[in-house]
């Protein structure tokens, strides 16, 4: 279903919108009380792909709408185009995982979804009241970060992927995934931006710290190939499950969002997502000088991997397929650590610092750990990396 620019809504819009289904939103909502009476709408800034509002109704309750264009928002029409039937393949990876979970988990680690409209790819969910980014709490907020997160964060991703890894589903099941889930202008999106243009791009200065020998891009091409599904092992993925797309509160309740990315791919895909936030995390942690913090962010990396591990051993998933989606992992944990570091990441919070020179040292050590990393990951695993984080903290 394509969305014209005429049918993007805006703040002034909006409040129309609401009144035309009130109806079935109130209805799905579960309190025909609500109206629309005083209803304050704020357009939310900071995302990069779709257009996103939080709407306050008349009992001071909160919620959440976002619309896919055919275009990545922040460039406008002109800019990059998208389809948006991306917005589709969220509620179907959301209804997804809902039969996989069960009710208690599925209410445990996703948001409630509300609406959804087809014919303007709108979604309407709760809005996360009380809730922060994982990526603004593990670069500002570290000190507080409960390693409650990192336990859910990996028993969602072990019980999801366990259940849907191809050696678990029959080949129907299997082909089904890998059609409908195979996404493909999106993934055409991270291939290039994730896996390509940082490294044909970047000049020297930003790879300071890096040495791309073809020992380093044989494994971003092994990477990019696996990525693209020309693997063994595929799970039904998040797709861009990194920091940006976790919110957490101070009890360390989780909710998993904005899956538009999802894909039937290597379920390192997400680990290494994960993973990368926490990596960059350490980093920017130990350039701030705050070695407790560092210790925080590494203990919750190992509370991941642990909670994954064990979700997916449970699962029935062998140690033998373990340890090649544990390599997997850390490599894609280290690729993203690298796009970031090189600044192809757009406008993440990682290593941002005001002080020229601790922001280009930051920098540095990152591709130190992506250089250190990339192809030993093959004997030395999530060790190797865990230790790297913890190192960057001691110099």
């Amino acid at each position: 279903m394509t969305v014209t620019s005429a049918e993007i809504l805006t703040a002034e819009t909006v409040p129309k919108y609401l009144e035309e289904r009130w109806d079935e939103i109130t209805k799905n909502i579960g309190d025909d009380s609500l109206s629309l009476d005083d209803v304050k709408v704020h357009a939310i800034q900071g995302g990069n792909v779709n257009y996103a509002f939080c709407i306050t109704l008349n009992n001071g309750q909160t919620i959440f709408l976002k619309q896919a264009p055919e275009f990545v928002a922040i460039f406008g029409p002109d800019g990059f185009p998208l389809t948006s039937e991306r917005m589709q393949r969220e509620m179907d990876v959301y209804a997804e995982w809902k039969t996989l979970l069960g009710p208690d988990l599925a209410t445990k680690y996703l948001p409630n979804i509300y609406f959804f409209d087809k014919s303007h790819m709108v979604v309407i969910m709760e809005f996360l009241d009380g809730f922060d980014l994982l990526d603004h709490v593990l670069v500002d907020h570290a000190g507080d970060y409960n390693v409650q997160v990192a336990i859910s964060l990996g028993d969602f991703m072990g019980k999801t992927h366990a259940q849907t890894h191809s050696s678990k589903v029959d080949d129907d099941r299997k082909a089904y995934l890998t059609q409908h889930f195979e996404n493909r202008e999106m993934r055409d999106i991270q291939l290039e931006f994730v896996f390509t243009k940082c490294y044909k791009e970047a000049t020297d200065e930003q790879r300071a710290g890096l040495t791309l020998t073809p020992e380093f891009m044989k494994e971003v091409e092994l990477l990019k190939n696996q990525y693209n599904g020309q693997t063994d092992s595929l799970v039904l993925t998040h797709g861009d499950l990194h920091p940006g797309s976790v919110m957490v509160d101070s009890s360390g309740n989780t909710k998993v969002i904005d899956p538009e990315f999802t894909v039937y791919g290597p379920p390192g895909l997400d680990v290494g997502s994960l993973l990368s936030g926490y990596c960059l995390g350490a980093i920017h942690q130990a350039f701030s000088e705050n070695p407790e913090a560092v210790r925080r962010i590494v203990d919750g990396a190992q509370a991941i991997w642990n909670a994954y591990s064990k979700a997916m051993l449970e699962g029935g998933i062998s140690q033998e397929q373990l340890k090649e989606i544990e390599v997997e992992s850390v490599g894609f944990t280290v690729a993203e650590v690298c796009r970031t570091a090189l600044e192809f990441a757009g406008g993440r919070k990682w290593l941002q610092f005001e002080d020229a020179e601790v922001k280009a040292a930051s920098k540095k050590a990152a591709l130190q750990v992506v250089d250190r990393c990339m192809v030993a990951r093959h004997y030395g695993g999530m060790e190797l990396l865990l230790a790297e984080m913890k190192a960057v903290a001691l110099k």
